[in-house]
């Protein structure tokens, strides 16, 4: 999960559970600061990391903030020469917010900025910081083959 996310933003809960803070971002007026608590776990059916939000705060968005949710789960599948990601979010209007007498076309807009930029951010660190780090454990781990060999 370190590979994916920045470090200092995460809270590791125990038992594959994780509170991350995101760092703030811009939609319209508001300055959104999502924050997430997760599962993560190997799953031997799917032969790959399952991740599924638990429970989604999207701080800064005033009263509005309890009528919206966001749910998200994702798969992350190693493979011979790549991992494969996988992953569906939804965003979510209580039927009581008084968002819903904002036209349907403007509502759908603005969940749709809002999974843009989710999945911009999702993107950036799987090319980014999980490929970074894929290739410094596999550097690593031919480094310690390389020691043993030696050593035999």
């Amino acid at each position: 999960m370190a590979a994916l996310l920045t470090r200092q933003r995460m809270d590791c809960k125990g038992d594959g559970r994780f509170l991350y803070a995101s760092r703030p971002f811009q939609i319209l007026r508001f300055e959104i600061r999502p924050e997430v608590l997760f599962a993560a776990q190997w799953s031997d059916q799917a032969k790959g990391l399952e991740i599924a939000f638990e429970d989604c705060r999207i701080h800064g968005l005033g009263a509005m903030q309890n009528a919206i949710r966001f749910e998200c789960t994702a798969l992350l599948v190693p493979k011979q020469e790549c991992v494969e990601a996988q992953a569906r979010a939804v965003v979510l209007l209580s039927s009581d917010s008084p968002l819903t007498a904002l036209p349907t076309g403007l509502r759908q807009r603005l969940a749709a900025q809002a999974l843009q930029l989710v999945f911009a951010r999702l993107e950036r660190r799987c090319q980014g910081g999980l490929k970074r780090a894929l290739l410094d454990w596999i550097a690593e781990d031919a480094m310690g083959r390389a020691d043993l060999k030696r050593e035999s």
